[in-house]
């Protein structure tokens, strides 16, 4: 950090987050986001929404599917028409307990009708299926980023989301997505529920998702970084 000309970001959280752990000199920073390759990310706008909840995410703690799950418990109470499938595979020490404690909440709930574990799939997969979603629900804890959150919106899927770091960037409250530090929320209900339910509304907030994916391009990022080491020529 200390030795480098330029230090290059994805978000502001992540700028923070660099200050306060490695003392870096805050004239050297410079916010580059990743952007979302429109080659896949494109959505077919013949295909019908379902009632498709997606999480998408390394199996592992920090990434708490275990909140999700007990979401789409609460939710069943006032909407039980709803599928989610939960992407991703076992990761770290405790990747493969942790899914078998997720699974086990699961029977444990009587959720086994509305949840199902696909395991790592190719982002093709993943565009088919956000294609036909109506809501990607993101937990983790911690990103520096969160491009998956951003390539659901290009797909025309908003975010429901308990990050206030980075996500908070990207997601803005009943325009791309919902943030609520508590899943177990009215509110939260209340939204999910008129996505699945109010098309008018899911039409609306699916063109806004749109609109806020056009501020993460790769073309856009690379010419940034082309430029920072032009720069130093």
């Amino acid at each position: 950090m200390n030795s480098s000309d330029v230090i290059t970001t994805s978000s502001l959280f992540e700028e923070e987050m660099i200050l306060e752990n490695y003392n870096a000199d805050s004239n050297k920073l410079k916010k580059i986001t990743p952007g979302v390759d429109i080659e896949i990310f494109t959505p077919d706008t013949t295909i019908k929404r379902e009632n498709i909840f997606l999480s998408i995410g390394r199996i592992q703690e920090q990434k708490r599917q275990i909140d999700t799950i007990k979401f789409l418990d609460n939710f069943r109470k006032v909407e039980n028409n709803f599928m989610c499938y939960f992407i991703g595979g076992p990761s770290g020490k405790s990747g493969s307990e942790y899914l078998e404690e997720l699974i086990q909440t699961v029977e444990d709930l009587n959720l086994e009708s509305h949840i199902e574990f696909l395991d790592t799939l190719t982002q093709e997969e993943i565009k088919e299926l956000l294609n036909k979603s109506k809501l990607l629900i993101h937990t983790s804890k911690f990103e520096t980023f969160g491009l998956v959150a951003a390539e659901a919106n290009a797909m025309g899927v908003p975010v429901l989301t308990t990050n206030s770091g980075s996500l908070s960037e990207i997601v803005e409250n009943n325009k791309n997505g919902y943030y609520s530090e508590n899943l177990i929320d009215g509110n939260v209900n209340i939204f999910v529920k008129d996505l699945l339910n109010n098309n008018k509304k899911f039409n609306e907030i699916m063109l806004n998702c749109f609109e806020k994916s056009n501020a993460y391009n790769w073309a856009n990022t690379a010419t940034k970084i082309e430029n920072l080491y032009k720069a130093f020529v």
